[in-house]
Parts: structure tokens; C-alpha cells; sequence
């Protein structure tokens, strides 16, 4: 058995580290139907989903961008979803949110543009069918240009993001409004955004100790830990550098040790 950790460090401080058993010399098992399976799958997509949205927004969003509502008219919904099935309407909400940022990135010619975007039809907390909209968050685009760009309806919600040391609560406010589709993608990022930095490591000696986080750090999130527990996972803000005289900055050196 291998352990390995992996870290995750976004630009604006927040940082991920997971821990989890690589299996070695295992076959494959087929896929069989069991007993509460697809539930637990669903929630580990889930997962998933909103901490790969938070990473995005965590090195690309801030208090300068944009959450955004995008509703279809009476009109729009008759004629662009007629004879689709919930499945059906739901992908092409979501490839009439994909036109939508074409419109917008040829009236934002010359400025760089970054979004991620989720199409719903569902309420998040009932898990109930609700009209279809778009849930996007956008950076580098102003709010007439969004206004201008949208054909189908009204942009009935257009507010900048408030500022947050952490997105995850955002990323799961919009992923827990998606229905899950299978082939779908569950959020649309845009291309050539910035990217977390990545570094992993083979966990050796006592692989079922407690994961460290850097000292002075503030802990976000972590999952609960047993004496003998392997597969773990925090989240936390990195402690500010401290300045040292003659204008340079000491490092989180807990960080640095983490290396590849």
C-alpha cells in the first residue's frame, strides 16, 4: 500500500491538502449494483465538483467580478426547449450559456475574460424542478456589456462578488443547484485561467498521522480524524508572510517543505 499527499495552492492563499491510498498490484473490480452505491457516488461527484469550482474561483475571482442570473423568457422557453425531455433542456441550457459568452467575448474584444458558469433547473435545498437559468460568476466584463449580450430573457441579478478569503461556499451554492446529467459536465470554466499550484508527495514512515497545516495558518475546513485514519483532507488560509527588515518577506516555510 501506498499513501500519498497532494497540495493544492490557490493565488489567493487558500490552501488544500488531501491524503489517499494508491492501491498497487489490484485488478480492476466490475462495476456491480449495490445498495445505496449511486447514493454515495453522487455525493463524491458532488464533492468533487465544488472543489474543483472553488479552485477555479479561488485564483481567479475577486471583489471586482460578478455573480450573475440568467433567466429564459416565456418566448425563449417555448421555442428553444419544445420537444426536449428534462435531460435534453438541461444540456441545451447549459450550450445556450456556452453562446452567451461567445456574444460576450467579441463585445469585450481587447479584455481579457474569465467565467465559470452553471446551468440549473433544479432548487438546491428541496431538490425540486424550477424554471432553467444560468448561474455564472464573470471577471473582466461590465455589467451593460452582461446586460447586452444575453438575448433570451432578462439578466434579473447582476451584483459584484463580495470579498472572501475562501469561494467554496460560493462553489457550493451553485453546484448543489445542478442536477446531475450523465455525460454533463456539472460547471463550464473558461480556458486560460490561472490554475492552483500542485505538488505531491509519498507519504512515508506514519502514514496515519494527522495531516499538519503550516503554524499560524487558519484552518477552513478538515475532515473529521480518527487515530488510524489514512485518507484525510484540510483546507486553510495561508498565514500572512511576515515582512523582515530591509523589505523582505519570510515565507511559509511549512509550504516550501512540501516539495515534488
Amino acid at each position: 500500500m501506498r499513501v500519498m499527499e497532494r497540495m493544492y495552492i490557490s493565488r489567493n492563499g487558500v490552501v488544500e491538502k488531501t491524503r489517499f491510498v494508491v492501491p498497487e498490484g489490484t485488478r480492476e473490480r466490475k462495476w456491480r449494483k449495490v445498495k445505496g452505491r449511486d447514493r454515495n457516488r453522487r455525493k463524491e461527484n458532488d464533492r468533487n465538483a465544488v472543489r474543483q469550482l472553488a479552485r477555479f474561483l479561488n485564483c481567479n475571482a475577486d471583489s471586482t467580478g460578478f455573480l450573475v442570473t440568467l433567466n429564459f423568457s416565456d418566448q425563449a422557453m417555448e421555442k428553444i426547449f419544445a420537444g426536449m425531455d428534462e435531460n435534453q433542456a438541461l444540456e441545451e441550457c447549459q450550450r445556450q450559456g456556452s453562446l452567451f459568452f461567445r456574444r460576450l467575448k467579441r463585445r469585450q474584444s481587447g479584455r481579457q475574460l474569465c467565467y465559470a458558469f452553471v446551468a440549473s433547473d433544479m432548487d438546491g435545498k428541496t431538490g425540486e424542478l424550477v424554471r432553467r437559468h444560468v448561474h455564472a460568476v464573470i471577471m473582466g466584463a461590465d455589467a451593460e456589456a452582461i446586460r447586452q449580450s444575453w438575448k433570451l430573457g432578462d439578466c434579473t441579478d447582476i451584483r459584484h462578488l463580495w470579498s472572501k478569503v475562501d469561494f467554496t461556499g460560493l462553489a457550493a451554492y451553485l453546484i448543489e443547484q445542478v442536477r446531475e446529467v450523465p455525460g454533463m459536465m456539472r460547471f463550464i470554466p473558461s480556458r486560460g485561467a490561472n490554475k492552483p499550484e500542485i505538488r505531491e508527495r509519498v507519504v512515508e514512515g506514519c502514514v496515519d498521522d494527522e495531516i499538519k497545516v503550516q503554524p499560524g495558518a487558519r484552518v477552513l475546513d478538515r475532515s473529521s480524524y480518527t487515530a488510524g485514519s489514512v485518507v484525510q483532507y484540510v483546507r486553510y488560509l495561508r498565514r500572512p508572510p511576515k515582512k523582515k527588515r530591509g523589505g523582505h518577506k519570510e515565507g511559509a516555510k511549512d509550504d516550501e517543505k512540501f516539495t515534488t
